[in-house]
C-alpha cells in the first residue's frame, strides 16, 4: 500500500486539539504503513520527525526549533509575541498552524511558517543570522 498525499494531510487533522493529536495520528500512519515497501523505513529512522508545540510558555523560534515539523498555536489571551523570530505580520495576534525547521548546521538552514487564513512566511538561516521573512503569495482557489 502506497502513501498518498491524503494521508501526510491526515497527520495534521485535530490539530487544534493539541500536540497530541498530531503525534497520535502520525504514530497511526507509521504502524499501518511500517516496511511495506521500504517506503517508511527512512521515515521511521528520523528523515522525518514531529516537533514539539510551540506556545506561549515556549515561543522563540531562532534557535529553540528542532528540524521537523511543529505545530503552534496563540490565543486571545497569548497571542503571538514580538521579538521570538515569528514575521512582523504575525505578532500581537491570535495564530495557529505549523512550522517546518530544516537543517542543523549554523551555515544555513530554512524554516516555513503554514498559518491559519491562508498565509504562507518563510526565511532562511545563511552564514551568521536569520534573513528577513518573505512572505509566500497565496491565491484561494475559486
Amino acid at each position: 500500500m502506497a502513501i498518498k498525499a491524503n494521508d501526510i494531510v491526515n497527520i495534521f487533522t485535530g490539530m487544534d486539539s493539541g500536540p497530541e493529536s498530531i503525534a497520535q495520528n502520525f504514530n497511526k500512519l507509521l504502524a499501518e504503513n511500517i516496511d511495506q515497501d521500504n517506503q517508511l523505513a527512512t521515515l521511521n529512522n528520523q528523515a522525518l520527525q514531529i516537533g514539539n508545540f510551540i506556545g506561549y510558555q515556549n515561543p522563540d523560534i531562532n534557535e529553540n526549533v528542532s528540524v521537523g515539523f511543529h505545530g503552534f498555536g496563540f490565543w486571545a489571551d497569548n497571542k503571538v509575541p514580538t521579538g521570538n523570530g515569528w514575521p512582523k505580520q504575525m505578532e500581537n495576534t491570535m495564530a495557529w498552524g505549523c512550522l517546518m525547521h530544516m537543517g542543523t548546521t549554523n551555515s544555513i538552514k530554512t524554516q516555513l511558517i503554514f498559518n491559519t487564513g491562508g498565509w504562507m512566511f518563510m526565511r532562511i538561516y545563511a552564514g551568521t543570522a536569520w534573513d528577513k521573512w518573505t512572505i509566500v503569495q497565496t491565491k484561494y482557489e475559486q
